[in-house]
Protein backbone atom coordinates (compact mmCIF):
# COMPACT_ATOMS: atom_id res chain seq x y z
CA UNK A 1 0.00 0.00 0.00
CA UNK A 2 1.37 3.39 -0.99
CA UNK A 3 2.14 6.11 1.58
CA UNK A 4 -0.74 8.29 0.27
CA UNK A 5 -3.30 5.51 0.69
CA UNK A 6 -1.99 4.70 4.16
CA UNK A 7 -2.29 8.36 5.19
CA UNK A 8 -5.86 8.58 3.83
CA UNK A 9 -6.83 5.37 5.61
CA UNK A 10 -5.44 6.68 8.91
CA UNK A 11 -7.28 9.99 8.56
CA UNK A 12 -10.61 8.23 7.85
CA UNK A 13 -10.04 5.90 10.79
CA UNK A 14 -9.26 8.86 13.06
CA UNK A 15 -12.49 10.67 12.05
CA UNK A 16 -14.54 7.51 12.67
CA UNK A 17 -12.88 7.02 16.06
CA UNK A 18 -13.51 10.63 17.16
CA UNK A 19 -17.15 10.52 16.02
CA UNK A 20 -17.72 7.17 17.73
CA UNK A 21 -16.07 8.29 20.98
CA UNK A 22 -17.86 11.67 21.26
CA UNK A 23 -21.31 10.32 20.40
CA UNK A 24 -21.13 7.35 22.81
CA UNK A 25 -19.41 9.12 25.70
CA UNK A 26 -21.54 8.78 28.89
CA UNK A 27 -20.01 11.71 30.81
CA UNK A 28 -19.18 9.53 33.82
CA UNK A 29 -17.29 10.86 36.79
CA UNK A 30 -15.42 8.67 39.27
CA UNK A 31 -16.28 9.64 42.84
CA UNK A 32 -13.97 9.17 45.84
CA UNK A 33 -16.03 6.16 46.90
CA UNK A 34 -15.24 4.43 43.63
CA UNK A 35 -18.86 4.52 42.45
CA UNK A 36 -19.59 5.64 38.90
CA UNK A 37 -22.08 8.46 38.63
CA UNK A 38 -23.52 9.61 35.33
CA UNK A 39 -23.38 13.35 34.74
CA UNK A 40 -25.73 15.01 32.25
CA UNK A 41 -25.74 18.54 30.93
CA UNK A 42 -29.07 20.37 30.60
CA UNK A 43 -29.79 23.52 28.62
CA UNK A 44 -29.14 25.51 31.79
CA UNK A 45 -25.57 24.13 32.06
CA UNK A 46 -24.45 25.18 28.60
CA UNK A 47 -24.37 28.47 26.77
CA UNK A 48 -25.48 26.57 23.67
CA UNK A 49 -28.72 25.38 25.29
CA UNK A 50 -30.84 23.03 23.25
CA UNK A 51 -28.54 23.40 20.25
CA UNK A 52 -26.04 21.18 22.09
CA UNK A 53 -28.69 18.45 22.28
CA UNK A 54 -29.25 18.75 18.56
CA UNK A 55 -25.52 18.33 18.00
CA UNK A 56 -25.63 15.07 19.97
CA UNK A 57 -28.46 13.76 17.79
CA UNK A 58 -26.63 14.68 14.59
CA UNK A 59 -23.46 13.02 15.92
CA UNK A 60 -25.38 9.85 16.76
CA UNK A 61 -26.84 9.82 13.26
CA UNK A 62 -23.34 10.21 11.80
CA UNK A 63 -22.05 7.39 14.01
CA UNK A 64 -24.85 5.05 12.96
CA UNK A 65 -24.26 5.83 9.30
CA UNK A 66 -20.48 5.21 9.55
CA UNK A 67 -20.86 1.98 11.53
CA UNK A 68 -23.49 0.70 9.11
CA UNK A 69 -21.29 1.49 6.09
CA UNK A 70 -18.38 -0.37 7.73
CA UNK A 71 -20.59 -3.34 8.58
CA UNK A 72 -20.17 -2.86 12.33
CA UNK A 73 -22.87 -3.30 14.97
CA UNK A 74 -23.30 -0.69 17.71
CA UNK A 75 -24.20 -3.36 20.28
CA UNK A 76 -23.09 -3.47 23.92
CA UNK A 77 -25.81 -0.97 24.90
CA UNK A 78 -23.40 1.92 24.44
CA UNK A 79 -25.27 5.19 24.96
CA UNK A 80 -28.94 5.86 24.32
CA UNK A 81 -30.15 8.12 21.53
CA UNK A 82 -32.32 11.02 22.58
CA UNK A 83 -35.76 11.42 21.05
CA UNK A 84 -37.51 14.60 19.92
CA UNK A 85 -40.49 15.89 21.82
CA UNK A 86 -43.98 15.13 20.56
CA UNK A 87 -46.82 17.60 20.94
CA UNK A 88 -50.37 18.20 19.78
CA UNK A 89 -52.04 21.61 19.63
CA UNK A 90 -55.83 21.39 19.61
CA UNK A 91 -58.21 24.27 18.79
CA UNK A 92 -61.03 24.16 21.34
CA UNK A 93 -63.62 26.87 22.07
CA UNK A 94 -61.53 29.44 20.26
CA UNK A 95 -58.32 28.75 22.25
CA UNK A 96 -55.34 26.45 21.77
CA UNK A 97 -54.66 23.55 24.16
CA UNK A 98 -51.31 21.67 24.18
CA UNK A 99 -50.74 17.97 24.94
CA UNK A 100 -47.40 16.20 24.57
CA UNK A 101 -44.35 14.35 25.83
CA UNK A 102 -41.49 16.47 27.15
CA UNK A 103 -38.30 16.19 29.19
CA UNK A 104 -39.68 18.10 32.19
CA UNK A 105 -42.07 20.87 33.21
CA UNK A 106 -39.48 23.57 32.51
CA UNK A 107 -39.09 22.41 28.92
CA UNK A 108 -42.87 22.30 28.46
CA UNK A 109 -43.20 25.83 29.87
CA UNK A 110 -40.56 27.19 27.48
CA UNK A 111 -42.58 25.78 24.55
CA UNK A 112 -45.81 27.27 25.93
CA UNK A 113 -44.12 30.69 26.06
CA UNK A 114 -42.62 30.37 22.57
CA UNK A 115 -45.86 29.27 20.89
CA UNK A 116 -48.11 31.51 23.03
CA UNK A 117 -50.32 28.59 24.09
CA UNK A 118 -53.61 29.46 25.82
CA UNK A 119 -54.07 26.38 28.01
CA UNK A 120 -52.08 23.34 29.21
CA UNK A 121 -53.41 19.86 28.47
CA UNK A 122 -52.04 16.43 29.39
CA UNK A 123 -48.24 16.18 29.69
CA UNK A 124 -45.94 13.15 29.95
CA UNK A 125 -42.30 13.47 30.94
CA UNK A 126 -39.34 11.38 29.70
CA UNK A 127 -35.72 12.23 30.50
CA UNK A 128 -34.43 11.55 26.96
CA UNK A 129 -36.74 14.06 25.21
CA UNK A 130 -35.18 17.11 23.56
CA UNK A 131 -36.73 20.00 21.65
CA UNK A 132 -35.73 21.09 18.18
CA UNK A 133 -35.56 24.87 18.65
CA UNK A 134 -35.24 25.52 14.92
CA UNK A 135 -38.40 23.53 14.19
CA UNK A 136 -40.32 25.18 17.04
CA UNK A 137 -39.35 28.68 15.88
CA UNK A 138 -40.64 27.86 12.41
CA UNK A 139 -43.82 26.46 13.96
CA UNK A 140 -44.35 29.71 15.90
CA UNK A 141 -44.81 31.49 12.54
CA UNK A 142 -48.00 29.47 12.01
CA UNK A 143 -49.59 30.07 15.41
CA UNK A 144 -51.47 33.28 14.57
CA UNK A 145 -52.90 31.67 11.42
CA UNK A 146 -53.83 28.50 13.32
CA UNK A 147 -55.71 30.53 15.94
CA UNK A 148 -57.43 32.92 13.53
CA UNK A 149 -58.12 30.82 10.42
CA UNK A 150 -59.21 27.41 11.74
CA UNK A 151 -62.41 26.11 13.35
CA UNK A 152 -62.60 24.23 16.65
CA UNK A 153 -61.31 20.65 16.45
CA UNK A 154 -58.38 21.53 14.17
CA UNK A 155 -54.96 20.12 15.10
CA UNK A 156 -51.31 21.13 14.71
CA UNK A 157 -48.83 18.48 15.85
CA UNK A 158 -45.17 17.42 15.83
CA UNK A 159 -44.50 13.68 15.47
CA UNK A 160 -41.03 12.26 14.81
CA UNK A 161 -39.82 15.65 13.63
CA UNK A 162 -42.68 16.05 11.15
CA UNK A 163 -45.33 18.78 11.39
CA UNK A 164 -48.95 17.70 10.84
CA UNK A 165 -51.72 20.24 10.22
CA UNK A 166 -55.35 19.20 9.89
CA UNK A 167 -58.70 20.94 10.23
CA UNK A 168 -61.26 23.15 8.54
CA UNK A 169 -60.83 26.80 7.63
CA UNK A 170 -63.40 29.33 8.81
CA UNK A 171 -63.32 31.02 5.42
CA UNK A 172 -62.00 29.76 2.09
CA UNK A 173 -60.48 33.21 1.51
CA UNK A 174 -57.87 32.32 4.15
CA UNK A 175 -56.42 29.51 2.00
CA UNK A 176 -54.10 31.60 -0.25
CA UNK A 177 -52.67 33.50 2.73
CA UNK A 178 -52.18 30.26 4.69
CA UNK A 179 -50.37 28.64 1.74
CA UNK A 180 -48.06 31.66 1.55
CA UNK A 181 -47.26 31.52 5.29
CA UNK A 182 -46.57 27.76 5.13
CA UNK A 183 -44.25 28.25 2.15
CA UNK A 184 -42.30 31.01 3.94
CA UNK A 185 -41.94 28.90 7.11
CA UNK A 186 -40.05 26.25 5.09
CA UNK A 187 -41.52 23.45 7.22
CA UNK A 188 -41.58 19.77 6.25
CA UNK A 189 -45.34 19.54 6.70
CA UNK A 190 -48.17 17.10 6.07
CA UNK A 191 -51.52 18.89 5.67
CA UNK A 192 -55.16 17.86 5.59
CA UNK A 193 -57.02 21.16 5.29
CA UNK A 194 -60.69 21.42 4.43
CA UNK A 195 -62.39 24.53 3.12
CA UNK A 196 -65.94 25.45 4.19
CA UNK A 197 -68.70 24.74 1.69
CA UNK A 198 -70.14 28.00 0.44
CA UNK A 199 -73.88 28.53 0.51
CA UNK A 200 -75.74 29.64 -2.62
CA UNK A 201 -76.04 33.14 -1.16
CA UNK A 202 -72.27 33.40 -0.58
CA UNK A 203 -71.62 32.18 -4.12
CA UNK A 204 -73.95 34.85 -5.54
CA UNK A 205 -72.24 37.55 -3.44
CA UNK A 206 -68.79 36.44 -4.65
CA UNK A 207 -69.98 36.64 -8.26
CA UNK A 208 -71.35 40.14 -7.69
CA UNK A 209 -68.01 41.27 -6.21
CA UNK A 210 -66.28 40.33 -9.45
CA UNK A 211 -68.01 43.19 -11.26
CA UNK A 212 -66.33 46.59 -11.09
CA UNK A 213 -68.38 49.08 -9.11
CA UNK A 214 -68.16 52.58 -10.69
CA UNK A 215 -66.79 55.32 -8.47
CA UNK A 216 -69.25 57.84 -7.12
CA UNK A 217 -69.20 61.19 -8.89
CA UNK A 218 -67.51 63.80 -6.74
CA UNK A 219 -69.75 66.74 -5.89
CA UNK A 220 -68.46 70.15 -4.85
CA UNK A 221 -69.54 71.57 -1.49
CA UNK A 222 -71.54 74.28 -3.26
CA UNK A 223 -73.41 71.74 -5.37
CA UNK A 224 -73.96 69.58 -2.29
CA UNK A 225 -75.56 72.50 -0.44
CA UNK A 226 -77.94 73.11 -3.35
CA UNK A 227 -78.88 69.43 -3.45
CA UNK A 228 -79.52 69.46 0.28
CA UNK A 229 -81.83 72.45 -0.09
CA UNK A 230 -83.74 70.86 -2.96
CA UNK A 231 -84.13 67.50 -1.22
CA UNK A 232 -84.57 68.97 2.29
CA UNK A 233 -81.63 66.91 3.53
CA UNK A 234 -80.25 68.04 6.88
CA UNK A 235 -76.48 68.57 6.64
CA UNK A 236 -74.20 66.48 8.91
CA UNK A 237 -73.42 69.50 11.11
CA UNK A 238 -77.11 69.96 11.88
CA UNK A 239 -77.37 66.28 12.89
CA UNK A 240 -74.54 66.70 15.34
CA UNK A 241 -76.07 69.83 16.80
CA UNK A 242 -79.44 68.16 17.52
CA UNK A 243 -77.87 65.46 19.68
CA UNK A 244 -79.23 65.66 23.19
CA UNK A 245 -77.16 66.90 26.07
CA UNK A 246 -77.41 63.37 27.55
CA UNK A 247 -75.65 61.89 24.52
CA UNK A 248 -73.06 64.67 24.30
CA UNK A 249 -72.14 64.35 27.97
CA UNK A 250 -71.82 60.58 27.70
CA UNK A 251 -69.75 60.86 24.50
CA UNK A 252 -67.39 63.40 26.09
CA UNK A 253 -66.95 61.24 29.20
CA UNK A 254 -66.12 58.13 27.15
CA UNK A 255 -63.76 60.12 24.88
CA UNK A 256 -61.87 61.36 27.94
CA UNK A 257 -61.56 57.83 29.27
CA UNK A 258 -60.26 56.31 26.03
CA UNK A 259 -57.88 59.18 25.32
CA UNK A 260 -56.19 58.69 28.70
CA UNK A 261 -56.35 54.88 28.70
CA UNK A 262 -56.67 53.39 25.23
CA UNK A 263 -58.40 50.00 24.89
CA UNK A 264 -55.63 47.49 24.17
CA UNK A 265 -55.48 43.73 23.63
CA UNK A 266 -53.12 40.96 24.66
CA UNK A 267 -50.32 40.14 22.23
CA UNK A 268 -51.51 38.08 19.26
CA UNK A 269 -54.99 37.96 20.74
CA UNK A 270 -58.42 39.55 20.72
CA UNK A 271 -58.64 39.40 24.52
CA UNK A 272 -58.70 42.72 26.39
CA UNK A 273 -55.70 43.44 28.63
CA UNK A 274 -56.15 43.71 32.39
CA UNK A 275 -55.40 47.44 32.28
CA UNK A 276 -58.11 48.05 29.69
CA UNK A 277 -60.72 46.16 31.69
CA UNK A 278 -60.80 49.09 34.12
CA UNK A 279 -61.60 51.46 31.25
CA UNK A 280 -64.36 49.14 30.03
CA UNK A 281 -65.84 49.08 33.56
CA UNK A 282 -65.93 52.89 33.59
CA UNK A 283 -67.66 52.95 30.18
CA UNK A 284 -70.19 50.37 31.40
CA UNK A 285 -70.93 52.59 34.40
CA UNK A 286 -71.73 55.53 32.07
CA UNK A 287 -74.04 53.41 29.90
CA UNK A 288 -75.77 51.92 32.94
CA UNK A 289 -76.41 55.46 34.20
CA UNK A 290 -79.23 55.92 31.67
CA UNK A 291 -81.13 53.15 29.89
CA UNK A 292 -81.72 55.41 26.84
CA UNK A 293 -78.04 55.44 25.86
CA UNK A 294 -76.81 53.20 23.03
CA UNK A 295 -73.28 52.72 21.74
CA UNK A 296 -71.53 51.55 18.60
CA UNK A 297 -68.16 49.88 19.20
CA UNK A 298 -65.99 50.47 16.12
CA UNK A 299 -62.87 48.32 15.69
CA UNK A 300 -60.02 49.61 13.48
CA UNK A 301 -56.62 48.24 12.37
CA UNK A 302 -53.63 49.51 10.42
CA UNK A 303 -52.99 48.38 6.84
CA UNK A 304 -50.44 45.67 7.57
CA UNK A 305 -51.48 42.29 6.18
CA UNK A 306 -54.48 41.15 4.19
CA UNK A 307 -57.50 43.50 4.24
CA UNK A 308 -59.98 40.65 4.83
CA UNK A 309 -57.97 39.41 7.82
CA UNK A 310 -57.72 42.94 9.25
CA UNK A 311 -61.49 43.32 9.02
CA UNK A 312 -61.95 39.98 10.80
CA UNK A 313 -59.53 40.93 13.59
CA UNK A 314 -61.20 44.32 14.07
CA UNK A 315 -64.62 42.63 14.25
CA UNK A 316 -63.40 40.08 16.79
CA UNK A 317 -61.93 42.82 18.97
CA UNK A 318 -65.10 44.90 18.77
CA UNK A 319 -67.07 41.78 19.75
CA UNK A 320 -64.69 41.22 22.66
CA UNK A 321 -65.41 44.70 24.03
CA UNK A 322 -69.16 44.18 23.53
CA UNK A 323 -69.01 40.90 25.46
CA UNK A 324 -67.14 42.62 28.29
CA UNK A 325 -69.80 45.36 28.53
CA UNK A 326 -72.56 42.76 28.43
CA UNK A 327 -70.96 40.81 31.28
CA UNK A 328 -70.96 44.04 33.29
CA UNK A 329 -74.73 44.36 32.90
CA UNK A 330 -75.22 46.50 29.79
CA UNK A 331 -78.13 45.28 27.64
CA UNK A 332 -76.62 43.75 24.44
CA UNK A 333 -79.54 45.21 22.45
CA UNK A 334 -78.11 48.67 23.18
CA UNK A 335 -74.67 47.73 21.80
CA UNK A 336 -73.57 47.40 18.17
CA UNK A 337 -70.08 46.01 17.38
CA UNK A 338 -68.62 46.70 13.92
CA UNK A 339 -65.14 45.89 12.58
CA UNK A 340 -64.00 48.37 9.93
CA UNK A 341 -60.53 46.90 9.45
CA UNK A 342 -58.15 49.31 7.72
CA UNK A 343 -60.87 51.34 5.93
CA UNK A 344 -60.79 54.46 8.15
CA UNK A 345 -57.21 55.40 9.12
CA UNK A 346 -56.63 58.55 11.14
CA UNK A 347 -52.85 58.63 10.56
CA UNK A 348 -50.39 57.70 7.83
CA UNK A 349 -49.08 54.10 8.09
CA UNK A 350 -45.36 53.51 7.67
CA UNK A 351 -43.77 51.52 4.82
CA UNK A 352 -44.71 48.21 6.49
CA UNK A 353 -48.31 49.30 7.03
CA UNK A 354 -47.80 49.77 10.76
CA UNK A 355 -49.45 52.48 12.83
CA UNK A 356 -50.17 52.33 16.56
CA UNK A 357 -52.66 55.21 16.19
CA UNK A 358 -54.75 53.42 13.57
CA UNK A 359 -55.07 50.29 15.74
CA UNK A 360 -57.90 51.50 17.94
CA UNK A 361 -61.42 50.97 19.32
CA UNK A 362 -63.87 53.88 19.16
CA UNK A 363 -67.20 54.38 20.93
CA UNK A 364 -70.03 56.27 19.21
CA UNK A 365 -72.82 57.12 21.65
CA UNK A 366 -76.47 57.33 20.56
CA UNK A 367 -79.89 57.45 22.13
CA UNK A 368 -83.03 55.32 21.96
CA UNK A 369 -85.81 57.48 20.46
Amino acid sequence: MSLGKKTLFLLVSLVVLIAFTVSTFNYKTILNSGINQETTFSSEDSMFGEYADLAVIKMNELKSSILKSLGLDQGDGIGQNKEPISLELLKDNGIVLMNGTFKDEEQAKSIVDLLNINRNGEYEFEENRIKDVVLLNKLSLLMDSFKEFFTDGSKLAIENGKVLLSGELKDSNFKPLLDSIIAKSNLDMITDIKEPIKSKTETIIDNIKKFVVPKAIEVSSESENKLNELENITPVKAVIEVKSKLVQDAQNSINNLTSNKKITFKRRSTNITEESKETVKAIASILLGDSKLTVEIAGHTDSRGRASLNKRISQDRANSVKNALTELGVDPKRIKAIGYGEDFPIAQDDAQGLSEVNRRVEFIVGEIK
